[in-house]
């Protein structure tokens, strides 16, 4: 089968978001014998990244970034929305021709967008011909939205979120309508989903992870230290760093002078980096090339996340490592943890606080933790296992089911 695959940018195998997933996708399925091209949106790192991924490629295009919006632009765009702000900072002439182009040149069968955003290509693209369209939504940006709109309440950081629902829900659900399959990483997810628009088809295909690659380290190097890994682009990875960092770490530190608290990941920003820079013991990455070191020397992995929706690949890593994890209920959807088996769930900073303690202050509960989360991951989160419900989807989408 000849598979065009849409994405922000260029997979590789070591990004620690949602481009792994599509980086795994392609690899097992070019593997099993498909062909695959990719278009994506170029970034500053491509060079280094282009190495891991362009062999296994039948063709790519390397599209240039959309420019930033004028003040002007974006404040039309607030008041007359055509493109929702979401879907604006991605959206491309250049693209909507160059998927069009491909699909033209080389008959693929099938176009799959990755992530929601990307979906715009798959609708009303004038140059696109007769073809297949799966759209593989890691976040609903409305559902995203509108938690982000619960949680933030009647504060002026929701502003930009109320804005940012003008038009998004009409804007985004043309686009699902117009695939003929949307994937998911949850059943929350599709849930939701389909709370909107009962009618569309939707496949959950939950993300994964490399039980190989990420295993147990020595607990002999084990530091007192916690670590949080994400990409700092997201909105909800910044705001799960802040929020962690003014609500629940005071109450740790103060009770472990010698605490680490590191925060592992590309794009940090400037408040995170003033965090590090007032506390010495919160360590501010950047961008690294194996976060496995850090998960080694870290005695929980704490995923504080309150906003944005789908599925936490950095909760799989890090129970495939043999940290155990404290999470937000709201961050582990899709991940059946079970309270104080494989797992801790806290919404609240006391109670996460409270978590984090009773971790720290019992290797013993480390360690049963630590192993039945990751008996959990071997047996239900291999990447085989989601590539084969993508093929399944693939051949039943050609077929016209």
């Amino acid at each position: 089968m000849k598979i065009l695959f849409i994405s922000t940018r260029l997979p590789h195998p070591r990004v620690v978001s949602g481009h792994l997933i599509v980086y795994q996708r392609i690899r097992r399925l070019v593997a099993r014998g498909h062909e695959v091209g990719l278009a994506v949106f170029s970034q500053d790192d491509d060079a280094a990244h282009l190495p891991e991924i362009a062999p296994m490629l039948r063709e790519y295009e390397i599209v240039p970034r959309p420019g930033a919006a004028s003040a002007r632009g974006r404040l039309w765009n607030y008041l007359f929305p055509t493109v929702p702000d979401r879907f604006a900072a991605y959206y491309s002439p250049e693209m909507f021709k160059c998927v069009g182009d491909m699909v033209e040149r080389r008959r693929y069968d099938v176009v799959l967008s990755e992530f929601s955003v990307m979906g715009q290509y798959v609708n009303r693209n004038p140059y696109l011909s007769a073809v297949r369209r799966i759209v593989s939504v890691h976040q609903c940006q409305t559902i995203t939205t509108q938690k982000a709109l619960d949680v933030l309440g009647f504060r002026p950081r929701a502003i930009r979120e109320w804005l940012a629902m003008r038009g998004l829900r009409q804007y985004e659900f043309e686009a699902y309508r117009s695939a003929d399959r949307l994937l998911v990483l949850t059943q929350e997810e599709r849930f939701g989903i389909l709370n909107y628009a009962p009618d569309l088809r939707i496949t959950v295909i939950p993300s994964g992870v490399d039980t190989d690659y990420f295993q147990p380290g020595d607990t002999a190097i084990k530091e007192q230290a916690i670590v949080f890994t994400g990409y700092y682009s997201d909105e909800p990875n910044r705001d799960a760093v802040m929020w962690f960092a003014h609500t629940v770490w005071p109450r740790l530190k103060s009770r472990y002078p010698d605490l680490a608290f590191y925060v592992v990941g590309p794009s940090p920003t400037s408040d995170m980096i003033e965090l590090a820079r007032k506390d010495p013991r919160i360590i501010v990455t950047g961008e690294v090339d194996d976060i496995r070191p850090y998960l080694a020397k870290a005695r929980a992995f704490v995923c504080p996340n309150r906003l944005g929706s789908g599925m936490r690949g950095k909760i799989l890593q890090a129970m495939a490592s043999g940290v155990p994890v404290v999470a937000t209920t709201q961050s582990a959807e899709g991940i059946p943890i079970q309270m104080g088996d494989n797992g801790f769930l806290a919404d609240k900073p006391r109670i996460m606080a409270q978590y984090i303690d009773l971790l720290l202050g019992d290797p013993a509960l480390q360690f049963s933790i630590a192993q039945h989360a990751r008996e959990m991951v071997v047996e239900k989160f291999s990447w085989d296992r989601g590539v084969d419900l993508l093929e399944g989807v693939l051949d039943d989408v050609l077929a016209g089911r």
